[in-house]
């Protein structure tokens, strides 16, 4: 395999497979470590691969109702398992306005409890933002549209490059590339001073009184 349009190809095979490790193994060339199957209330598959190198494939195979479309029943992402946790779950990309100057698009977790909620959106997402607005240009894509994120919660984070289907243009992006990108990036997410900005962060949070998060 060479571009990611190569690995789509083995991912619309692993669909007509048992969509085992042995399979996972076979096709991608990685040693698997695991391989999890979710059918959604949507008729569509999740399928999650871990590999021992800690790249994860997030497959989701639809159903397409557009007969011009037959090639278009599959998307995946392909990501980066790491050491980075949050509090508050959160989800933080790279976006680029129309004359190309991009900027940080950032969700967190929603809560029940709508004080925790204001409080969070008041206080958190701007402190979030201020942490990772410096570096959110490394996170651009090799083309127009595409971009590199990063997802994290109380219990595990990654790295990911954005979704790959038949007609998105990172199809042509060498999977290298991609790869080489997530482990710059995941070295960049290490550094001392931003490690220190988010635990200081979550270090505060923890000081809400207990009540807040007797809902969450």
């Amino acid at each position: 395999m060479d571009t990611m349009e190569d690995l789509l190809n083995k991912v619309r095979e692993f669909a007509s497979q048992d969509l085992s490790k042995e399979e996972a193994q076979r096709l991608f060339g990685w040693e698997v470590k695991d391989v999890t199957v979710r059918a959604t209330e949507k008729d569509e598959t999740e399928v999650n691969v871990l590999f021992d190198n800690n790249m994860i494939l997030h497959i989701r195979y639809f159903l397409n109702l557009d007969p011009t479309e037959t090639n278009d029943t599959c998307e995946f992402t392909l990501a980066l398992k790491t050491d980075l946790r949050s509090r508050i779950k959160y989800s933080v990309h790279y976006s680029g306005y129309i004359h190309g100057q991009g900027y940080l698009r950032l969700k967190i977790a929603e809560f029940e409890n709508r004080m925790l909620q204001r409080m969070l959106e008041d206080f958190y997402v701007p402190a979030l933002r201020t942490i990772y607005k410096p570096i959110i240009e490394r996170f651009k894509g090799f083309f127009s549209k595409d971009y590199f994120g990063v997802d994290a919660d109380s219990s595990s984070g990654i790295i990911y490059y954005s979704p790959v289907r038949n007609r998105s243009e990172q199809k042509d992006v060498k999977i290298w590339d991609v790869v080489s990108r997530l482990h710059e990036l995941d070295a960049l997410l290490r550094n001392e001073k931003l490690r220190h900005q988010l635990a200081e962060l979550d270090l505060q949070l923890s000081l809400l009184p207990s009540v807040m998060w007797s809902d969450v």
